[in-house]
């Protein structure tokens, strides 16, 4: 009787076992989760106030613009001493005044994609060389506009109706070109082009706020390292981007020294989002070489040398 006592207060061996097991996968698991926490980033912040170098450029964007790419083709040329770098190919023609330009003849160009339904339409604005401002300014003034369009007159602009040609089109389209205090403001849509040109000399003439007075759009740009330098290029875009939740995206181009910076800022909902899409930047933006999460904007940053600048000037 007390033999089997004695034998009935003996554990199960295989009880101990799967025990033990379960320890064992638990405390792998604490390891893991603690490990991958551990790589995740400490959440930095923007400060509430910073340097925010307003530009000329920025008052012809519409506050409610879903796109604007900025490229400074002078600073480029500054920085890289480089001016064969975008080619000599005329990127823009008015064939009806035999007017050209060619990327040299740029100080900067800044492209706007406006919102849709009400514009659904695109316009660009390029700041020109003096001599090619005097030049385009001398052809419209002898213009026989018996033969071209009448020209329209707008919140005090003029506009014209021109037959032109961008790089890479291949046919000559029909458009609505202003020149505006030394600025070329025109759009070759096809059904939208002389609203697209309005809807920019509108932001012009009435001084009202422009995307770059939004202050998510200046934190934006302030997560990206622009601060008070000048940059070769500039994007903004209100759109979802190949990261999951995305509100908006910014990047800059900026040259240091024999190199480029390039930072793409991307907007989320909350700082905790922004965690959770790590590892997918570190999947779709592989090898960067900074990866940062500043409140709820996670940043991706690379270097290059100046060889990808033309790659990089293209858009977020």
């Amino acid at each position: 009787m007390r033999r089997k006592q004695e034998q009935g207060k003996k554990k199960d061996p295989s009880r101990y076992r799967t025990y033990s097991f379960l320890a064992t996968i638990a405390l792998i698991l604490i390891i893991i989760g603690v490990s991958y926490y551990q790589t995740l980033p400490t959440v930095g912040h923007i400060p509430d106030s910073f340097v925010f170098n307003s530009q000329e450029w920025m008052r012809y964007v519409p506050a409610d613009a879903e796109y604007v790419g900025y490229v400074n083709y002078e600073q480029v040329y500054s920085d890289t001493g480089n001016y064969s770098l975008f080619g000599t190919n005329v990127i823009l023609a008015f064939p009806q005044l035999g007017f050209n330009l060619i990327p040299l003849d740029l100080t900067y160009e800044v492209g706007i994609q406006l919102p849709e339904p009400q514009y659904s339409g695109s316009a660009l604005v390029l700041q020109v060389s003096a001599p090619k401002q005097a030049s385009l300014t001398q052809l419209l003034a002898a213009a026989n506009f018996t033969k071209i369009q009448r020209p329209l007159m707008y919140d005090g602009y003029t506009v014209y109706g021109l037959l032109m040609k961008e790089l890479g089109d291949k046919t000559v389209t029909a458009g609505y070109v202003a020149v505006v205090n030394g600025h070329i403001v025109f759009s070759n849509d096809k059904t939208s082009a002389l609203q697209n040109v309005e809807v920019v000399l509108d932001q012009v003439s009435s001084g009202r706020p422009s995307l770059f007075d939004d202050v998510t759009v200046r934190r934006g740009i302030y997560a990206t390292g622009v601060t008070d330098q000048s940059c070769m290029a500039l994007f903004v875009g209100r759109f979802p981007t190949q990261l999951n939740d995305t509100e908006m995206a910014t990047k800059s181009v900026i040259g240091t020294g024999g190199s480029i910076q390039v930072s793409r800022a991307f907007l989320f909902p909350s700082s905790d989002l922004a965690l959770q899409r790590w590892s997918q930047a570190h999947t779709i933006y592989k090898d960067a070489d900074t990866y940062s999460i500043l409140d709820s904007w996670l940043v991706v940053t690379y270097n290059y040398p100046f060889s990808r600048l033309p790659v990089e000037i293209v858009g977020i």
